[in-house]
């Protein structure tokens, strides 16, 4: 008897588990735990396109300049 109610309670929470009705959208990151982590991302990006930026301005400079 016992095996019975877990196969069936298995059973249903595998039903549960499939249910396509509470589809919802994901909680937008500024709401959620990852908020500081993302800023600090987007931080770093923006950082590291400034140092690209800044190494192409050299580069060029010294090819300018007539350096190899």
């Amino acid at each position: 008897m016992r095996r019975i109610s877990i196969v069936a309670c298995l059973s249903l929470m595998c039903v549960a588990a499939c249910d396509r009705g509470r589809e919802e959208a994901p909680p937008d990151v500024k709401d959620t735990v990852f908020d500081e982590q993302v800023r600090a991302l987007e931080k770093a990006r923006a950082v590291e396109e400034i140092q690209d930026d800044h190494m192409k301005r050299l580069k060029d400079a010294e090819k300018r300049s007539g350096g190899d």
